[in-house]
């Protein structure tokens, strides 16, 4: 019997690095037939398409199974001039001082939150450090207040893990409705008491003439709150995670904290949370010797291309000093992620205390509970003692 790629396998979900070598090497461009998709795992192959959008368009959405409410109207699922005009306008709201301002936000509830759990020397690293942080700092970026940022929360908890496959949407029938609800009744009450959020920063935007639509502001900040959620959330567990499996790693940074930056770096490529995103191709293809037809669905496998031997030197092995390495973690091409700058200052606010404070912790894989979707990786449970 020939090969056959199962992506709801639990060997595939624990650790997909394997079977990504072995779609690299035999094969690079595989028809997974139940879902409709062409998987595309090599590194070169990424690249060319995430940086040739007229051939690999993101227009019909960029994940597998996308939203009306979104296909369209943000970063991720339009093209180029669209997408450049939009970009423009929303990375302004990414500046350095912003970034800068939420820190000692965060830094205090780092602090709370060692507080709490320090005397038990246990809990689930992501019902009680990660999430709360995370959904702490994007609730005050978006402004969204206490009900707002509870009901947020509680749906974006959800996210890849609705029992829809590994290949379906991202949330259960009208998750994401109830989500652009929330975000919906943020801008009305914004466009009547501004503050120093995104979506006041968005309204003055479009007040001022920036080509910007209501449904694009709530698509845009959809992407932020949910994607923030998925990719940084998912991120923090996944780093938490290398550190753990590569203690002597873990001791350097320690012994050096001037190197979190790397890790952090090293980490997003070694086991990034966003492990695919489609696109569609826009005219027939060939691509190592298979066709592809026009209007075909593609999943771009991110974390595959990041552990690609033929670009990048021991791949498998997780070296804070490693250097710059061209990888895909925070993507590439005209879509390379805008909150980067965001997550990467994150991590440096949260991991300054919290590393020294873990110290030699242990987390408990056998109980862990994964995210069993292709396009994220990540933890749902994750024990840690220390």
């Amino acid at each position: 019997m020939g090969f056959r790629f199962d992506p709801e396998d639990r060997g595939f979900v624990d650790d997909p690095y394997p079977t990504y070598k072995l779609l690299r090497d035999a094969h690079p461009v595989y028809l997974h037939e139940p879902s409709g998709f062409t998987i595309v795992t090599r590194n070169e192959d990424v690249t060319r398409i995430l940086n040739d959008f007229e051939t690999f368009s993101s227009s019909r959405g960029n994940t597998l199974v996308d939203s009306p409410l979104r296909v369209g109207k943000t970063l991720g699922t339009t093209d180029p001039p669209r997408h450049d005009e939009l970009r423009r306008v929303v990375m302004k709201g990414f500046t350095p001082a912003r970034i800068q301002s939420m820190q000692p936000a965060i830094e205090r509830d780092v602090e709370r939150l060692l507080h709490d759990v320090g005397g038990r020397r246990e809990c689930d690293f992501m019902a009680d450090i990660s999430r709360p942080i995370l959904y702490g700092a994007l609730g005050r970026m978006l402004g969204l207040d206490g009900d707002a940022a509870r009901r947020a929360a509680e749906l974006s908890r959800d996210l890849f893990h609705a029992g829809t496959g590994a290949m379906g949407p991202v949330s259960k029938p009208g998750v994401m409705e109830e989500v652009f609800a929330v975000l919906g009744r943020q801008l009305e009450r914004r466009r009547k008491d501004r503050s120093d959020d995104l979506f006041s920063f968005l309204l003055e935007a479009q007040e001022a003439g920036a080509p910007l639509s209501d449904a694009e502001i709530l698509g845009n900040m959809s992407t932020v709150l949910l994607a923030g959620n998925a990719s940084i959330g998912h991120y923090f567990s996944n780093l938490i995670h290398a550190l753990w499996k590569n203690p002597d790693e873990r001791r350097k940074l320690l012994a050096d904290p001037t190197k979190l930056d790397a890790a952090v770096n090293e980490a997003v490529r070694w086991d990034t949370s966003t492990q695919a995103f489609a696109r569609h191709t826009t005219k027939e293809i060939a691509l190592h010797g298979v066709t592809i037809p026009g209007n075909s669905r593609l999943a771009v496998c991110y974390g595959s291309a990041n552990r690609d031997e033929r670009v990048i030197a021991d791949p498998d092995r997780f070296d804070i000093d490693r250097g710059k390495t061209r990888h895909f973690g925070f993507g590439s091409g005209p879509h390379i992620c805008l909150g980067a700058p965001t997550a990467r200052a994150m991590m440096r606010t949260i991991m300054t205390p919290l590393l020294p404070a873990l110290g030699e912790y242990e987390l408990d894989i056998a109980g862990a509970e994964r995210v069993a979707h292709l396009m994220v990786r990540g933890f749902y449970k994750l024990t840690i003692r220390w």
